[in-house]
């Protein structure tokens, strides 16, 4: 698929290995957003559920949005009139979420290595809706594992989590097993060590 080898080849020419365990891509999505990759992303993400109706893509913000958004518009180009919305969960409660009017879970930001909230309105995730849960990065499963909990909070049904980047040298993956909903992950990095990245080969999988 050229997608996906171009999205990895993109991922290799700009990506810096900051850590055994950090990957920078600031100027592909986490800082300066290059939205055709995000692009690639989206049509990426939106292929691995391409026969499912999705009512809700869900995301963190900040870094998710961009291609989250990108996916809503592949996903909405095959279930149209029947779109599919774009959510987002914050990081802070904002004076327009009243007491009583939210979900909240606890997380941890491994860039900021700090543990953190997410907070979802009670009111845009309606119960029973499917909802495909897409983020940035993979690596324990912290922010996924919130998120997935957000969706259950809410009533609604996880089709799907997808990824761009999936560590697999961490344990995300098992962490997201009791949600019972498979996981897609556009980028596999095998390996930072000594400054290198190492991928896998491309697969959606």
């Amino acid at each position: 698929m050229y997608l996906l080898e171009r999205i990895n080849a993109m991922v290799a020419e700009n990506g810096k290995a900051v850590t055994d365990s950090i990957l920078n891509i600031d100027t592909l999505l986490n800082h300066r957003v290059d939205y055709v990759f995000s692009a690639y992303c989206g049509a990426m993400l939106a292929r691995a559920v391409r026969n499912q109706h999705i009512d809700v893509i869900l995301t963190a913000e900040a870094s998710g949005i961009s291609v989250a958004v990108f996916t809503a518009m592949t996903v909405n180009n095959e279930q149209w009139p029947r779109p599919a919305a774009v959510v987002f969960a914050k990081k802070s409660r904002p004076i327009t979420l009243p007491e009583g009017g939210y979900h909240v879970v606890d997380s941890f930001s491994r860039t900021k290595n700090k543990p953190v909230k997410l907070y979802l309105g009670s009111h845009v995730i309606p119960a029973g809706a499917t909802v495909f849960i897409v983020d940035d990065f993979l690596a324990q499963g912290t922010t996924l594992e919130a998120l997935g909990d957000l969706v259950l909070m809410a009533g609604g049904r996880i089709t799907a989590f997808g990824v761009v980047l999936e560590k697999t040298f961490e344990q995300g993956r098992e962490a997201l097993g009791r949600f019972g909903a498979p996981l897609y992950s556009l980028v596999k990095v095998q390996s930072l060590s000594d400054g290198v990245i190492q991928l896998a080969r491309p697969s959606l999988s």
